[in-house]
């Protein structure tokens, strides 16, 4: 898929250079006139990269860069500020902001597209780390609900199967001691349950063959 960019600019016609450039180079590319446009715009279009010019009216590009990294689903985008403001104090300005990178106009477009290509490779890069994370938690959580489950499932087996021995030789007292044993692996099971729900910042321990699992008896949240 192609990587998605955002450009920003109330100058129409550097839209139009730009966006000739980025599609050449084979990037998805969506315009935006200033920066209320574009907080719209990238809630929709979810680009990786956002080029932003600072000097824009309604809302300007340290501004649009500070509500970006302020929005939970779009605070990853990697964004660049495009200025002629050259000044150190302005460049920090716009780091502190939340831009990831500066470019002081005029620009050549190859530098333009160098810099778009290192924003692209650090977006793609947090990806992949998502998606690692994603399968990690995962295989925690398999192992974590394997050992849990497990245990309580086999003893309502054993109770189970007691229970039929009991039923076909008349012990109505073992059959009782049955009821009650899965009774209080039921209740153990919706305890395990309770503490599942209740998790929100969960430690790990290690478990059988160095997998890491969940441990739901601590929860650093609580503590």
């Amino acid at each position: 898929m192609s990587s998605k960019i955002l450009l920003v600019d109330d100058d129409a016609n550097a839209r139009i250079i730009l966006n000739r450039v980025l599609t050449k180079s084979g990037y998805e590319v969506m315009e935006a006139s200033n920066g209320r446009e574009a907080l719209e715009a990238a809630s929709k279009f979810r680009p990786d990269v956002m080029l932003i010019d600072w000097m824009m009216p309604e809302m300007d590009g340290e501004q649009l860069a500070k509500w970006i990294k302020n929005d939970a689903t779009l605070r990853f985008t990697y964004i660049i500020l495009l200025t002629a403001k050259g000044d150190v104090k302005d460049r920090v300005r716009g780091l502190q902001a939340g831009a990831d990178d500066y470019i002081t106009k005029p620009a050549p477009h190859q530098e333009v597209l160098a810099r778009i290509e290192s924003g692209v490779r650090v977006r793609n890069l947090h990806n992949e780390i998502q998606q690692l994370t994603r399968r990690v938690a995962l295989l925690e959580l398999a192992a974590t609900v394997g050992h849990e489950i497990n245990n309580p499932l086999n003893v309502i087996y054993l109770a189970l199967d007691m229970m039929r021995k009991s039923l076909k030789n008349g012990e109505f007292d073992k059959l009782e001691k049955g009821i009650q044993l899965i009774a209080e692996t039921a209740d153990r099971l919706k305890e395990i349950a309770r503490k599942f729900v209740e998790l929100k910042d969960p430690e790990s321990t290690i478990y059988i063959d160095n997998l890491n699992m969940i441990d739901i008896h601590k929860n650093k949240d609580k503590n």
